[in-house]
C-alpha cells in the first residue's frame, strides 16, 4: 500500500500519468479469475488514491467484460472521492483489442513519459514486453501476479513486487471484505499448524520416537 501511494505521489509531483495494466482478464478461466478479482479490488483502491491526489490515471483493458467492470470501479472511485468531473468516460478506462494493445501501450508509454505503472493480475508473455518498456521510460513500477513462470520477470524488472498469494491478500485487505480476509487468515493459521506438526514430528523421529502408531486407525 505504501508503494501505491509512493507511485501516485511521484506521478503528481512530476505532472505525468499513472497507468494500471492487467494482462489476461478472461474470467471464464478459473486460473485467471482469482488474480483478476484481486486486481480489480486493488484497482478500485488505486483509482481512489489517484482521484484524491489529482493524478492522471489510465486503465487499458482488452476484454469486454473486464472493461465494463474496470470502468464501473474507476468511475465509482472518483465519485467516492467527490471528483466525478475528473473521470473521463472515454479516456480514463479504454478498451483496446487484444493484439493491438501492444503497440498502443508501448508507443504511449514513451510519448506520455508515464511516471508510474501498475502490473497486477494474471500475466503471461506481455509481462516482459510492457515492464521493460515502462522501465526504459523511467517509470516507477509495481508488479504482482500468481502466474509462477512470470513472477521472476516482474520481480527482476519492477521496483516493487507482490508475489503469488500476496496479490490475493492485498486485494482482500484494500477491499475490506470480511469474508475474504477471514478466509486468508484461516489459510495462514492452517499453514502455521501444519508447519508446527512437521517440526514436532521431525524432532520426535530424530530422537527415535516411533510416531507411526499415532496415525494408526
Amino acid at each position: 500500500m505504501d508503494a501505491i501511494e509512493e507511485i501516485m505521489g511521484r506521478c503528481v509531483e512530476m505532472g505525468r500519468p499513472a497507468w494500471y495494466l492487467m494482462d489476461n482478464t478472461n474470467m471464464t478461466s478459473p486460473s485467471v479469475l482469482a488474480p483478476t478479482v484481486a486486481a480489480f479490488q486493488i484497482l478500485a483502491y488505486t483509482a481512489r488514491m489517484a482521484a484524491r491526489l489529482g493524478a492522471t490515471f489510465f486503465v487499458p483493458v482488452t476484454q469486454g467484460l473486464a472493461y465494463s467492470i474496470a470502468n464501473d470501479n474507476v468511475e465509482e472511485a472518483y465519485k467516492a472521492e467527490g471528483k466525478p468531473e475528473d473521470f473521463d468516460p472515454l479516456g480514463t478506462v479504454m478498451y483496446l483489442p487484444d493484439g493491438a494493445d501492444r503497440m498502443y501501450i508501448i508507443n504511449n508509454l514513451w510519448s506520455q513519459k508515464v511516471a508510474g505503472v501498475f502490473f497486477l493480475g494474471s500475466w503471461y508473455h506481455k509481462a516482459v514486453i510492457f515492464t521493460e518498456a515502462a522501465a526504459s521510460v523511467g517509470a516507477l513500477t509495481l508488479g504482482g501476479t500468481d502466474t509462477t513462470h512470470n513472477i521472476p520477470f516482474l520481480v527482476a524488472i519492477c521496483d516493487y513486487s507482490i508475489i503469488g498469494e500476496e496479490l490475493y491478500a492485498l486485494g482482500a485487505y484494500v477491499s475490506k471484505d470480511p469474508t475474504q480476509t477471514s478466509s486468508l487468515a484461516g489459510q495462514d493459521i492452517g499453514k502455521y499448524v501444519a508447519l508446527v506438526l512437521i517440526l514436532v514430528g521431525s524432532i520426535l523421529a530424530t530422537v527415535g520416537f516411533d510416531i507411526s502408531g499415532m496415525f494408526a486407525w
